[in-house]
């Protein structure tokens, strides 16, 4: 069975485009479902799970090791009925999550995505390899604020390294540092494909300038 997870937090910041995703997937079958937390002890061995979030992937992927994985970009990467909108060759950057680097395959399809949308896409900068490792490890502000227990109880093998790397850090600091790390950015538009990374981007960038892949394939 086909099972869509449209993220609580994403379905908070983004509404109008979680309902257009969510129609979109029931089109293609899929059942809707609600937060993953509960939601993953409906999955069964068998069923493709398509996520739109992070976390969810992490604790849909551990607790239902015998259920089939996507991101909501690889299925639409591989969807050949999908109409995609023309941006017609805006520049735009792309930055990937740190909790997404065991997974080249949605870093892909998000590339692929953006090019089928008629964007030039453009790597993060970085000027020398310890700059290299911020961008490698930029997950907005989630390395930087406690880490829910309930993401260790559900996932520990997949939330324990990345515990690991966490510095907490008072709001405005986490904020300052989202600031000074946006301002590589050399194009109007950045994208990404994380929540962490939305909020994160949106604080360092201010409005209007960050978008989530979902919004500019759902605009």
């Amino acid at each position: 069975m086909l099972r869509y997870f449209p993220s609580c937090k994403f379905t908070a910041a983004r509404p109008e485009v979680s309902m257009r995703v969510k129609e979109y997937m029931a089109s293609r079958g899929a059942a809707v479902m609600g937060c993953c937390r509960p939601g993953r002890e409906e999955v069964s061995p068998g069923d493709l799970a398509v996520t739109i979030c992070e976390s969810c992937n992490i604790i849909i992927s551990e607790g239902r090791p015998g259920a089939g994985m996507m991101s909501l970009s690889q299925f639409i990467d591989q969807d050949d009925a999908f109409v995609f909108p023309d941006y017609e060759g805006e520049r735009i950057t792309v930055q990937d999550c740190f909790r997404s680097r065991t997974r080249p395959e949605e870093r892909a399809a998000v590339r692929s995505l953006l090019k089928k949308m008629g964007f030039e896409v453009v790597e993060v900068p970085f000027k020398d390899p310890a700059d290299e490792e911020a961008v490698r490890t930029f997950d907005g502000e989630f390395l930087y604020a406690l880490m829910s227990p309930d993401n260790l109880k559900l996932a520990p093998a997949g939330f324990s390294k990345i515990a690991e790397r966490i510095v907490p850090l008072p709001e405005e600091e986490r904020h300052e540092r989202m600031r000074e790390y946006c301002a590589r950015f050399g194009t109007e538009k950045v994208c990404c494909f994380c929540n962490s990374c939305l909020k994160g981007l949106e604080t360092g960038l201010g409005p209007g300038r960050t978008f989530h892949i979902a919004e500019l394939l759902f605009r």
